[in-house]
């Protein structure tokens, strides 16, 4: 690279940061304070086309996600949990600042907040 070019690559980096910082692409492990004490589910999210898709693992086994709608740094998704007494919907809403997460999830029983961090 030439040296008239490599001052003004490096200032954009600077500036603008990695151009993966605020993408939600990657494994990112939550943190959910619930009812039953903390829970520590992991996020791979995957790109796929022109969207994003993913898989939540939880101690109840991994869950597909179909679609997780992204704004550049909003995210939300639903997810349909299976627990004894049947299956509960529950949607995850939040947003993404580099790698670090925050949120909340919309239960039946109400909203929790979450934090994650990206793996």
């Amino acid at each position: 690279m030439s040296k008239s070019l490599a001052f003004p690559i490096a200032c954009l980096m600077l500036v603008c940061g990695p151009a993966w910082a605020n993408d939600l692409v990657g494994e990112w492990v939550l943190s959910i304070d619930t009812p039953r004490g903390v829970q520590n589910p992991t996020l791979v999210v995957e790109a796929n086309g022109e969207g994003y898709s993913g898989v939540y693992n939880s101690m109840r086994g991994p869950i597909p996600i179909d679609s997780i709608s992204f704004d550049g740094q909003s995210f939300a998704f639903p997810l349909v949990i299976t627990v004894p007494i049947g299956e509960i919907e529950v949607n995850y809403r939040g947003s993404i600042d580099g790698d670090a997460m925050r949120g909340s999830v919309q239960n039946p029983r109400g909203e929790v907040a979450f934090t994650g961090s990206r793996q």
